[in-house]
């Protein structure tokens, strides 16, 4: 028997275990979702998984790509820069011409190898004295002088800057002012104007007064310094102005030189860094091996010992057994097969991004050789060197070893995941008991401000984040790095329980928002806007009386201010002190009086607005205010009852209406059947004939009489169903004429009617609009003087659709238009037609319960009804019209 003492420890033992997969499940995710992730790379392709052989995988293809493509690259930086001649020289004007280097002098402007190799591995550090000023000579030739050498001649006197004195004078500067100002122009970079420009500044002389230089300017700044000089000159200044330019074998200018200077440097670097990568795939580092010749020069490159013809062909050592790739590329070839072909036992048809041709085309853009060929193998299977290779070819047993239990325990962890996320988020809260109570048990920590308490989860899980980021960012430990990696998992999963069980909680009890910080705020600022709101709603009724009364009082306080300062307090502050406790009464009173006012001015406009039922409060009033606020609800109370009595009285009398309405169907109909029982036994008595006839007439009027009191009941009290739709007002009109047309014509009634070309569309209920005209027409038959006209007119005016009915009464009308609305009031006083006194005010009660307004107007003998409805603009045809036309016989137009 399971007890409520047991229930309770067994579904907190479950909430502690789903806890505690909850914190550590997503270890698990992420430690297998990494293998996972780390196996995927590492086997370049699912395919990887079908072989075995690391040899034949993708990765190993991708990998050995990439190696190969190092290995080109190395070689062709070395090719360029390929002698082993300490004495050699690198020619400017050959790398200015784009032709391969010769590593002699031909153009006069070559450097010392061994002195550019220096060079190239010194830092560049800017300076001032780089510039280069270029001057001209009196011949029109050009010089060059760095800025350092031209200040140093100009500070030993060997040039002179000259100008005129009236200039130095009209500036009101010295020589040696004028010169600063010179030379701060000449040190602007990239200035493209000389000093000649700068009137009256005379020409540069030597210190004999000679004229050495007509102009001088900044031609440029060298981005480094050259710490080397060309063979047999003191620098590319010095060769520059040693040789012309139409006599020197080097056609560029100084800025093109000190282009391939920089070209040169690059080279150097590109040098230097394939000697490392191709130091890196020596033999006895590298299980790869390469042989690489150009078929040109007969230079071959290669990291083997093995004995091997020029052609790379019978190398000892090398088996086809072993992966390989051997290309061959000859732009001289008779014919496509053979200018460029290739050999390789990997099987790259399930790789094709490293096809044959793609080999090919690498060999050709990494060594720009147009006659050359590569072999490159892995010389043992067993990677005997500690390389990259060998790393992985272990990397890839572990991963393809790995990949399918990470995946499955990666899958696994997270579908435990999602269903203990579930079990948790709908069990937290409950506490295990037998009574089965639903009711949302919160902690201390649930209770704190929603908005704090997201602070104290979501900051320490930013900052856990943030610092272990950066710890394994500096942390090269793969061990030290998982543990770490360890740790901020399960941090942050600590604090994501806490912070989401959390919610959870006050979601389920209802707590979230009503423990928020903001809605404490909120509410605290909706109080101030409420008394302000409350102060506002106060000026706004009897508005000037109760500024009256602030203001009074405003002066009062200011007056009892005034007299406390005024009267010294040594002249008797007993009687200062009674005369003001005697103010301040007296305004305490006037005060009350002013808030009784105020309730009962309050009173009666609530209970002449329509508020019967309001009472002024009593219990705030004192005195003859008391008594006017007894009498006042007193007022009220009698007003309710007279209406409330009024109502009753009305609900009643239509209740018996329609009553007495449906009792007098039942026997009606039992002898309306009767008469027609008789009629069918072909009585031969005239006079039996013409009793059976009257009766007939007699119960059909009384059954029309019942109905319409019915109708006028419900219409009256509103208590109608109404089907509202777009109709044709004038196509109805059209309708009901027809069905009148006939009995019009026995009346001699002339139809008369005026209508708009255009449709008259209204929203009404099509059957109800149809009663609603056919008590107007049928009025008229009762109630028109025959052999008159009868006038029908329909206006469109102010979006309205106004209909008009005009006629000429028999008899005399002597009673006011408003009464011929009033239930069994009829036209004649004698009641000779056979009228129910109904039609009109079923009309009226229709037409105002549909949106309209029903009018009469009495004029003498004249009779005129006014119908007004909404217009609408013309639609389609509705479901409506279909219904009206459906339900009344179908009539030809009338063309009246």
């Amino acid at each position: 028997m399971n007890t409520p003492e047991h229930t309770k420890r067994s579904s907190s033992f479950s909430r502690v275990l789903a806890l505690i997969l909850g914190l550590f499940l997503p270890l698990v995710i992420v430690f297998s979702g990494i293998l996972t992730i780390q196996a995927g790379i590492h086997m370049g392709s699912l395919n990887d998984l079908k072989t075995k052989d690391y040899f034949q995988s993708s990765t190993f293809y991708d990998d050995f790509y990439s190696k190969v493509s190092n290995i080109l690259c190395g070689i062709s930086a070395q090719e360029i820069l390929n002698t082993t001649n300490e004495n050699a020289c690198i020619d400017l004007g050959e790398l200015y011409n784009g032709d391969t280097l010769t590593f002699k002098n031909t153009s006069g402007l070559a450097y010392s190898f061994k002195e550019l190799r220096e060079w190239s591995l010194q830092d560049i550090h800017y300076s001032d004295d780089w510039i280069v000023l270029s001057l001209t000579t009196p011949e029109k030739e050009t010089k060059y002088m760095y800025y350092s050498d031209f200040v140093k001649a100009l500070n030993t006197g060997s040039l002179q800057l000259n100008a005129a004195s009236g200039a130095l004078k009209a500036e009101e500067i010295s020589q040696d002012e004028w010169t600063d100002r010179i030379l701060s122009s000449l040190k602007s970079e990239y200035a493209d104007y000389g000093i000649a420009s700068q009137e009256p500044l005379k020409n540069i002389t030597d210190k004999n007064g000679n004229i050495v230089y007509t102009d001088v300017a900044n031609a440029l700044t060298p981005v480094f310094e050259i710490h080397c000089a060309p063979e047999g000159y003191d620098s590319l200044l010095d060769y520059m102005n040693s040789t012309s330019a139409k006599t020197r074998n080097f056609k560029g200018t100084l800025t093109d030189a000190l282009e391939q200077l920089d070209n040169v440097r690059e080279l150097f670097s590109d040098w230097t860094s394939s000697s490392q990568t191709l130091d890196s795939y020596s033999s006895n580092k590298s299980n790869i091996r390469y042989a690489y010749t150009n078929n040109t020069t007969k230079e071959i490159y290669t990291n083997t010992d093995a004995a091997y013809s020029s052609d790379l062909t019978g190398i000892s050592g090398f088996s086809n057994k072993k992966p390989y790739v051997q290309l061959n590329v000859n732009d001289t070839a008779a014919n496509e097969k053979d200018a460029q072909n290739g050999l390789t036992n990997l099987n790259l048809s399930d790789n094709a991004s490293h096809s044959v041709a793609e080999w090919i085309s690498l060999l050709r853009t990494s060594t720009y050789d147009d006659n050359c060929s590569f072999l490159v193998w892995i010389n043992d299977t067993s990677l005997p060197a500690d390389d990259s290779i060998r790393t992985a070819q272990q990397n890839f047993r572990y991963y393809r070893t790995a990949f399918i239990p990470a995946a499955v325990v990666c899958i696994f962890s997270v579908l435990l995941f999602l269903i203990d996320f579930i079990w948790l988020t709908v069990h937290t809260g409950r506490k295990g008991s037998a009574d089965g109570s639903s009711e949302t048990h919160l902690n201390a920590f649930d209770k704190i401000y929603t908005e704090i308490a997201a602070g104290l989860v979501c900051i320490p899980a930013l900052g856990v984040f943030i610092t272990g980021m950066n710890l394994l960012y500096s942390t090269y430990n793969e061990i030290v790095s998982a543990i770490i990696a360890g740790l901020i998992v399960f941090l942050i999963s600590c604090l994501f329980w806490i912070g989401y069980l959390s919610l959870v909680r006050r979601i389920k009890a209802r707590t979230l928002w009503k423990n928020s910080f903001l809605r404490k705020c909120l509410h605290f600022l909706g109080l101030g806007f409420h008394k302000t709101g409350d102060l506002i709603l106060f000026f706004s009724r009897n508005t000037i009386s109760r500024i009256r009364m602030v203001l009074g009082l405003g002066v009062f306080l200011f007056l009892e201010f005034f007299l406390s300062v005024m009267i010294p307090a040594s002249d008797g502050w007993f009687l200062i002190f009674f005369l003001l406790f005697a103010l301040d009464l007296g305004a305490f009173l006037m005060y009350k009086v002013a808030l009784g006012r105020e309730l009962l001015l309050d009173g009666l406009k609530r209970i002449t607005d329509g508020e019967l039922s309001y009472k002024i409060p009593e219990e705030n009033l004192r005195g003859d205010q008391k008594e006017m606020a007894r009498y006042i609800n007193r007022i009220g109370k009698g007003l309710d009852a007279a209406v409330e009595k009024s109502l009753k009285d009305e609900r009643m009398k239509t209740e018996l209406i329609t009553n007495v309405s449906h009792d007098l169907k039942t026997p009606l109909t039992s002898i309306i059947n009767y008469v027609d029982l008789l009629k069918r036994k072909n009585f031969t008595d005239p006079e039996v004939l013409n009793y059976l006839e009257i009766l007939d007439s007699k119960a059909h009027r009384l059954k029309s009489l019942t109905e319409d009191v019915v109708e006028a009941s419900k219409a009256s009290t509103g208590n109608l169903s109404l089907e509202m739709a777009d109709l044709d007002f004038i196509e109805m009109l059209y309708q009901v004429m027809g069905e009148f047309e006939e009995r019009f014509s026995e009346h001699h009634l002339m139809l008369m009617t005026h209508f708009p070309d255009s449709p008259a569309i209204i929203y009404a209920d099509g059957r109800r609009m149809w009663r609603i005209l056919e008590n107007l027409f049928g009025n008229i038959l009762k109630y028109a003087m025959e052999n008159t006209r009868v006038y029908a007119e329909v206006l469109l005016q102010n979006n309205m659709v106004i209909f008009t009915l005009k006629n000429i009464s028999a008899q005399p009308l002597n009673i006011p238009a408003e009464e011929l609305t009033e239930r069994f009031i009829r036209g004649d006083v004698a009641r000779n037609t056979e009228g129910s006194g109904l039609g009109l005010s079923i009309a009226q009660s229709l037409t105002e319960l549909q949106g309209g307004k029903f009018e009469l107007y009495l004029d003498g003998d004249l009779f005129k009804v006014c119908l007004k409805f909404p217009m609408k603009k013309k639609s389609e045809p509705t479901s409506s019209d279909m219904l009206i036309k459906s339900e009344q016989p179908e009539k030809q137009d009338l063309n009246i």
